[in-house]
């Protein structure tokens, strides 16, 4: 039987961009997942990451808040088998942009699968929160 590591790891790093009065705030809702899964025939394990934008809306509208520009500070990275860099992508060293960018809307989340022979600890170093307009 293969044990399965859950790690919930809250993101509590300093953020480059800071969002207004109201808006969500990144370092607190954004949630990276990680799990550990079956190991790999060559030794390595795969990894199962989740990000996911766990922001309530902007109190004083009630418009659902977006965040985007998400950096990741990840180490080393390298995956085994290659991760579709429109999802995860290294862009300086130790940086990591995901998504390439885009937003991850309220209540969403970006995933992606790596396989690697060491754990990558991914923390959130950058990200920027934007609250639309409701139709």
């Amino acid at each position: 039987m293969v044990a399965v590591l859950m790690a919930a790891v809250l993101v509590a790093s300093t953020l480059f961009q800071t969002a207004a009065a109201g808006q969500c705030d990144p370092q607190k809702d954004l949630y990276i997942w990680q799990s550990l899964g079956e190991p790999q025939s060559d030794g390595s394990s795969e990894y199962r990451v989740t990000v996911t934008n766990q922001c309530s809306g902007d109190e004083r509208t009630g418009r659902p808040c977006d965040i985007s520009r998400i950096r990741l500070r990840c180490g080393n990275f390298r995956s085994v088998i290659p991760v579709d860099p429109t999802v995860l992508r290294v862009v300086s060293q130790g940086v990591c942009l995901l998504a390439d960018g885009h937003s991850i809307p309220q209540g969403r989340n970006v995933s992606f699968v790596y396989t690697s022979y060491v754990r990558n600890n991914l923390y959130v170093t950058s990200a920027m929160s934007t609250c639309t307009t409701t139709a």
